[in-house]
């Protein structure tokens, strides 16, 4: 029997803050997966504003900073990106992380409208799917 989640049921997620690794994968992959999950859903979703709904991470936050703030961030996002490079991901999957995170850092550096853009945007979270989404295809078809 096929347990292995499909791309349909993988990317329909009820709860878009929520990062569902593929069923499937092996202990090292599912171990990085869990950290790429942790580290996406600390920086971009780890907090709800009360009274909205609206949930933001670590890199929201420290977006607010001017000058140094959108630096920050990059560099955290950056240990996703690293994370993605030791899991082998593709080189298409890794040129669209930069382009997320490039435009992350770019319009985030606009004040206030970046910051919202930013909040909204959730790159890391968006790079976690795409690594995740990798990985699954890896998968040995049943």
């Amino acid at each position: 029997m096929n347990d292995r989640k499909t791309d349909e049921t993988f990317t329909d997620v009820t709860d878009r803050m929520e990062i569902i690794p593929p069923a499937g994968l092996g202990e090292k992959d599912r171990d990085t997966a869990a950290r790429i999950a942790r580290v996406a859903r600390m920086l971009d979703a780890q907090f709800t504003v009360p009274g909205t709904g609206i949930r933001l991470g670590i890199d929201g936050l420290i977006g607010i900073i001017p000058g140094i703030g959108d630096a920050l961030g990059l560099i955290l996002s950056g240990y996703i990106y690293s994370e993605a490079l030791r899991a082998g991901v593709r080189k298409r999957t890794l040129a669209a992380m930069g382009i997320n995170t490039l435009l992350d850092t770019a319009i985030g550096a606009i004040p206030v409208l970046g910051d919202i853009f930013d909040i909204a945007y959730k790159s890391n979270m968006r790079n976690a799917r795409l690594i995740l989404r990798d990985m699954e295809k890896r998968l040995p078809k049943d």
